[in-house]
Formats: C-alpha cells, sequence, structure tokens
C-alpha cells in the first residue's frame, strides 16, 4: 500500500534492505553474521522481496551504512552484523568476519535481484564522511589515506568485486584467514549497480605518532578543522567536502551515484503561533544541493538522485534523542517523554517543497 501511494504521486521508492535491524531472534540464536548461516538468511529475504515487489520498486540497497563498523577501536558490531560479543571474544576478528559474510551475502543479493528482474538496480549504502590530513604535512597526509582506507575498503568490495590489497595486507598481518575461493568467486559476480551514501559532515585528522609504519585509522586522531563552523553536536559542515566525496567515489568506481541521507541535526523552537524559523536548516541543505549540483555540472559526475534526512523529526540515532531534530516537520515530542506526537510543517517544510517543484532549479 505504500509503494502504491507513492507511485500514485510519481515518488520513486528507494528501499534498504537491511538497515540496522536484524530480527532479534537471529542475533540471539545464531550469533548475527558471525555465523555463516545468515548468509542464506538474509539472501532468502533479498528474493523474497525482490519477486514481491519487483513491478512497484526498482531501486535497492542492502545493508544500510556497512561500513560504521570500521572503527576498529569502538567495534560498533551490534549496528551491522547484530553479533552479540561473548566473553573472551576477539572483537575486532569478528567484525571483519561479520563484515564479510556481509559483504558476501549482499553480492549473492546483487546476483539475484538480477536474475529475477534485469530491471532491477541494487547499490550498496557507504556511510561517507571525507577524511582529510590536518596540515600538509606528509605524516598528516598518510594518515588521512589510512583513515579512508579503513572507512571506505567496504566499497571496493561491493563496487570492483574483490577485497583491495591495504586490506588483504592488515588481515595478513592480524593472522585472519577466513575468504575462502568460492567467496572471491561470489564478489566477483555481485558487483553493485551504483553506490548509494549518507553525508553529513567531514573528518580531519593529524598524525600523533600512532601505527608509525601502517598509518592505521586512529579515531583519536580526528582533530577540529578550524577552517569549518560545526553544529551544535560538533559535526563539521562541509558541503563543499560532498561535492569532493562525490569526485572520490566517481574517480574510483565510475559507477552512478545517490545521495540518500544527508540533513542538519538541531534544537527547533517551536514559536507561539506554532511555526518553527529553522532558516539554519535551509542554508544547510541549500549549500550541499548547490555543492551537488556543481559536482554533476563542472566534474560531470552521474548522481542518480538525492534525499534529504529525514522529512519528519525521529530519534536521532547517533544520540539516541529526539530533540536532536532534522525534520522539515516537527514531531511534538523531547528527550523528556512530553508530547502528542502532533506535527506541524517548519518553515524548512515550504523551502524544500519548492525546491522540489522546481527540481531543483530554484534554491
Amino acid at each position: 500500500d505504500v509503494f502504491d501511494e507513492l507511485l500514485k504521486y510519481g515518488i520513486e521508492p528507494v528501499i534498504t534492505l537491511s538497515h540496522f535491524e536484524l530480527p532479534w531472534a537471529l542475533a540471539k540464536e545464531y550469533g548475527g553474521f558471525r555465523n555463516r548461516k545468515a548468509i542464506d538468511m538474509f539472501v532468502k529475504f533479498a528474493k523474497v522481496c525482490f519477486e514481491r515487489y519487483q513491478h512497484k520498486v526498482k531501486y535497492w540497497m542492502t545493508f544500510n551504512e556497512i561500513n560504521n563498523q570500521a572503527d576498529p577501536t569502538q567495534h560498533n558490531l551490534i549496528q551491522e552484523g547484530a553479533v552479540l560479543l561473548k566473553e573472551g571474544d576477539d572483537a575486532e576478528y569478528l567484525m571483519y568476519l561479520s563484515a564479510h559474510h556481509e559483504l558476501v551475502a549482499s553480492a549473492l543479493a546483487v546476483k539475484a535481484a538480477h536474475e529475477i528482474n534485469p530491471d532491477l538496480k541494487v547499490g550498496c549504502m557507504i556511510g561517507m564522511n571525507g577524511v582529510y590530513p590536518a596540515s600538509p604535512k606528509p605524516e598528516d597526509m598518510m594518515n588521512a589515506l589510512g583513515a579512508m582506507h579503513q572507512k571506505y575498503w567496504y566499497t571496493d568490495v561491493h563496487a570492483r568485486g574483490h577485497y583491495p590489497n591495504y586490506i588483504l595486507k592488515k588481515f595478513e598481518r592480524k593472522g585472519y584467514d577466513f575468504i575462502t575461493e568460492e567467496d572471491k568467486k561470489i564478489l566477483s559476480e555481485g558487483k553493485v549497480d551504483y553506490i548509494g551514501f549518507s553525508y553529513y559532515m567531514s573528518f580531519a585528522t593529524k598524525y600523533q605518532g600512532r601505527n608509525e609504519k601502517t598509518f592505521d585509522y586512529c579515531s583519536e586522531d580526528f582533530v577540529r578543522n578550524e577552517y569549518l563552523k560545526a553544529s551544535d553536536w560538533g559535526w563539521q559542515i562541509d558541503p563543499l567536502g560532498l561535492r569532493w566525496c562525490l569526485n572520490w567515489f566517481y574517480d574510483r568506481y565510475e559507477l552512478p551515484m545517490m545521495i540518500v541521507e544527508n540533513g542538519f541535526g538541531a534544537y527547533d523552537k517551536k514559536e507561539e503561533d506554532g511555526t518553527v524559523d529553522d532558516q539554519y536548516r535551509i542554508d544547510y541543505l541549500k549549500a550541499h544541493i548547490e555543492a551537488m549540483r556543481d559536482a554533476v555540472t563542472y566534474d560531470g559526475v552521474d548522481l542518480l538522485g538525492y534525499t534529504m534526512w529525514s522529512p519528519f523529526d525521529i530519534v536521532s540515532a547517533s544520540t539516541g534523542e529526539y530533540d536532536k531534530r532534522y525534520g522539515f516537520i516537527y514531531v511534538n515530542y523531547n528527550n523528556n517523554h512530553e508530547g502528542d506526537f502532533s506535527r506541524s510543517k517548519k518553515k524548512s517544510f515550504y523551502w524544500y517543497k519548492h525546491v522540489i517543484e522546481t527540481n531543483g532549479e530554484e534554491l
């Protein structure tokens, strides 16, 4: 019914198969994606979706922000691999193992979609934050390169169909051996049709003496970019960085792209008359859409579409709170669990409505 309602109004649905919500039973009984059996479970689920909705949905993505588990110091396994850690577990190993199983599952899903209906387009979904060196110092440059390697090798596997050498060398150093010859064949046959990604901010990194030879990613090396303003949550506002990221992806993979998340979390104040003047959100979105347009116009990147995050206020995934608002529709609820969930339109709603009506011509 949702798909039919969207299509009735000319809205193209873009569906993510797994958005941080592997069924609890599969995490509890099987260990999530630490277990190879999860691959077949995901592929079975994907096939059901493709077969049932192939004539209503053209664009699909497999795992939302699959690379959010990339920080080896945090091991955010529950986000994607739904791995329940046990005492004595090697968390970093399980992070890579579960990611590998997801990548194999994704490749099999892509192949299945094309067999079910050649018109279906299946992409990956990457959480993208370009990493700059904090200075022209060569060590800072290498630190930024190391961070980009650690955060975005997933895209290499999705788009090129094989692991990049830099991550294979890391596995070799650590003694990780879980990639089978059959896995390699599956990955090579299940390359994505496009790259979907989220973009909210950029990072900067400064070399501080860690990982002298490998320049491996270290979140403690991230520093404030003095050239950028930031949100109340410290997220650096960098619209030109979106253009850089579009070019980075397109230079490497030459695949169409889709920006599927981009938005501004802020404390919104609802006035007595019910209005919300969120000009700061309009300014943020306008600057990022202009950067996107410039990347298409001047750099020639192939961009399929753009969707902002999020149409209405929801709980923020990054902080688990309601007062960090992203929507252009205000939802009457707050961190103190007060409110009736009634909705009202912010200033940004009317602005974005006009942007859509003019297909981005009038910002």
